[in-house]
């Protein structure tokens, strides 16, 4: 079975978008949002191929969930997130 790995970068976006959106919505909010997220990215579990590739770079697929993009990898036993970021970034930059 698989298991979510979040890499550094991933895990300071996630505390990054919750301290945000906190800011701009409250805290109700930002509990709400939060749990639709790692909802969303726990579901990668299932059906994992089930996004496309991003492109520019092989093997790294692009899911998205409300305002943001979770860039990932599926790897024989886990499954990596390698970035949260919103759909307003330049990808190609951060990634």
């Amino acid at each position: 079975m698989r298991s979510l790995k979040f890499r550094t970068a991933a895990s300071a976006d996630m505390r990054r978008l919750e301290r945000e959106t906190r800011a701009a919505w409250g805290e109700a909010q930002a509990a709400k949002y939060s749990t639709e997220l790692r909802n969303a990215i726990k579901s990668l579990l299932d059906y994992p191929l089930r996004f496309p590739e991003f492109e520019p770079r092989p093997g790294l697929r692009r899911m998205t969930s409300g305002k943001h993009a979770v860039f990932y990898l599926v790897l024989e036993n886990r499954i990596e997130i390698i970035r949260v970021m919103h759909l307003a970034s330049d990808f190609e930059r951060w990634l």
